[in-house]
């Protein structure tokens, strides 16, 4: 029987749904709750699921099509077998949780009933401790590389940064608050390269690799 729609525009939608990645149970579930697909003609649904990923994104076993090309629409988070995708180009809108790599699935705050249970992050935590290092400082860089947004983008990157938890949100309890000086200002690069490990390395460890 002929799906309502192709599976690939509801994986796309149920990740734009979850906030812009999930594990894949997090996206069979989201799936099977719109109620959308036809899945007694397909029971082997989650299947069909992983294998449309596979078949998009350039991390996965079955990719044929150029890599960052159109076709290359997912990516893992975290290496095939870890189960965890995300949507390349995502951009959060204000019907979308915004996911950063400091929460993979944790959150701050009281909780809320989705696909599973996350944890709502107070994002004005973020703004303040930027204010705070502007009026510190007199501008925004990265803490580790001195990274300046204006410098290099003129007024595209005008006030760009981003807010690096130097705690992980996943060790967080309900009713912890994250503090402001808990938030460091890094660049892009920087960010990613303090998620590269576990633990996550500080930002002075980070430093003192491009120091050396």
């Amino acid at each position: 029987m002929v799906q309502p729609r192709p599976w690939l525009d509801e994986v796309i939608d149920a990740l734009k749904e979850l906030g812009g990645h999930g594990t894949l149970n997090d996206i069979a579930d989201r799936i099977y709750d719109r109620g959308i697909m036809d899945f007694e003609a397909n029971p082997y649904y989650k299947d069909r699921i992983r294998g449309t990923i596979y078949n998009h994104s350039s991390d996965g076993t079955y990719y044929k099509g150029e890599k960052g090309g159109e076709k290359d629409i997912f990516f893992s988070l975290h290496g095939i077998g870890k189960g965890h995708w995300g949507l390349r180009n995502f951009e959060p809108d204000g019907n979308n949780v915004d996911f950063t790599e400091d929460d993979i699935g944790f959150k701050e705050g009281k909780k809320q009933l989705k696909q599973h249970i996350i944890r709502e992050r107070n994002q004005e935590v973020v703004k303040k401790a930027k204010e705070r290092f502007k009026q510190k400082n007199g501008r925004l860089f990265c803490e580790v590389c001195k990274f300046d947004f204006f410098k290099t983008y003129g007024e595209l990157g005008e006030d760009f940064i981003e807010g690096h938890h130097t705690v992980p949100v996943s060790e967080l309890k309900e009713g912890n608050k994250t503090k402001i000086e808990d938030i460091a200002m890094v660049c892009s690069n920087c960010h990613r390269m303090l998620h590269r490990k576990r633990p996550w390395l500080t930002k002075e460890q980070l430093s003192d690799l491009i120091r050396t």
